[in-house]
């Protein structure tokens, strides 16, 4: 998918890994604008690494992002996954912090509320909602779909803070 040119700002929603890192640019209003998967063959991680770098660098010069979200790391039964993930994320925040991105993190059960209003929703049920929020015409595998609702979710969450700092007590 192309993505939305020097126009408005756009929210860049990523899911970090090594083999597959999804990306997601959605609109002010929330609408998905494009999105997409860097995809490293397995091999030597240093040049996997570079790809993803290069990668997300491309995403942010060819687009106006104004800020980013990731989903903050999760730490399962299998290490070796997680370290792998930690180093996709690092060289995805080394990108962003580059091009001077302001970056904001979420855990995986907040992205879950925030989306459908339960912490513990399942995979169908995050994907039938992303997949409602995009609309027609925008098709994205698990791991865009996964950026897509983490840009979501920073989105709605932004707006709360913006609308709760006006706010009188």
């Amino acid at each position: 998918m192309t993505g939305g040119g020097a126009g408005a700002p756009l929210l860049l929603g990523i899911d970090p890994g090594l083999a597959n890192t999804g990306w997601a640019l959605i609109d002010g209003g929330g609408r998905l604008a494009t999105c997409g998967t860097i995809k490293t063959a397995p091999g030597p991680i240093g040049p996997r690494l570079l790809l993803i770098a290069g990668e997300v660098r491309r995403v942010l010069r060819q687009n106006r992002v104004e800020e980013a979200a990731l989903e903050e790391l999760f730490m399962g039964r299998n290490a070796t996954s997680a370290v792998a993930v930690a180093q996709a994320r690092g060289v995805v925040l080394y990108a962003l912090a580059d091009a001077g991105v302001a970056v904001q993190e979420y855990k995986p059960s907040q992205v879950k509320m925030v989306l459908t209003g339960y912490g513990k929703a399942d995979k169908q049920q995050m994907l039938r909602l992303v997949a409602m929020q995009a609309g027609a015409g925008h098709r994205m595998d698990d791991h865009a779909a996964d950026a897509a609702a983490i840009a979501i979710c920073h989105a709605r969450s932004r707006r709360l803070r913006q609308l709760t700092r006006g706010a009188t007590v």
